[in-house]
């Protein structure tokens, strides 16, 4: 007795009968429909997140990138938390997916979140990259303005570009401890009285306010957090 043909078996089957012209069409037609789905997940997340914020009294919109995410990683963090405690926990409330109608946790809004969403369409020329740590820690450094680096305090209004404070365990790092300028097509860094200093390349101790030119591949020591420049 010979096993029917899969489902799977029977579509590569008539895929492979399709004239070219056809198998291109029938590609665009599945990428249309699964870049409609990414936008529609990434609107559920967005909307679950906001009224957590709201019952929080934050405002997402307000929030940069670099506080979303600091946001999402303690929101991970209390879920985990709770999950392993006894009795009622607090945790955020989330309405299950509307398209799978699947629980939903805080890890999944982050996937979705810093998953889905599109790339952003600023112009950058140049990144900083933490180093010496496990996950691919990128902070693009855009073509105009200036990135302040520092710790995340919310309670006193100080929100840097560049918020360090997950690479910072001992609190070495300044508020706002450094800034990367840029004139024309120069990166500039310059520290700005923080209380361990801004190291580049190991050996020029900045002075508070002191400008330095960075070229591709410098490090820049901020407190006891390492990062590459990048161009």
């Amino acid at each position: 007795m010979t096993n029917s043909p899969s489902a799977e078996d029977q579509l590569r089957d008539w895929v492979s009968q399709l004239a070219p012209e056809h198998k291109r069409s029938l590609l665009q037609m599945l990428a249309e429909d699964d870049r409609l789905q990414r936008s529609a997940r990434l609107d559920f997340a967005v909307a679950q997140l906001k009224r957590i914020c709201r019952e929080r009294g934050i405002d997402w919109d307000r929030m940069a990138e670099a506080e979303r995410e600091h946001f999402l990683d303690n929101l991970v963090h209390e879920n985990e938390l709770y999950s392993t405690q006894v009795g009622n926990a607090p945790v955020p409330s989330i309405t299950p997916c509307i398209h799978c109608g699947h629980e939903m946790t805080p890890s999944d809004l982050y996937r979705i979140y810093f998953g889905e969403r599109p790339p952003s369409v600023e112009r950058t020329i140049a990144k900083l990259v933490v180093m010496d740590v496990e996950v691919d820690a990128q902070y693009p450094l855009a073509a105009d303005g200036e990135i302040t680096i520092g710790r995340l305090d919310p309670h006193r209004g100080i929100r840097p570009d560049v918020d360090l404070t997950k690479f910072d365990p001992a609190s070495r790092i300044s508020r706002r401890h450094a800034r990367v300028t840029v004139k024309g097509r120069q990166f500039f860094v310059e520290d700005l009285g923080s209380a361990n200093g801004t190291i580049v390349n190991g050996m020029t101790r900045l002075k508070p306010q002191e400008q330095y030119p960075l070229s591709n591949g410098d490090v820049v020591k901020i407190g006891e957090t390492t990062l590459k420049f990048i161009s």
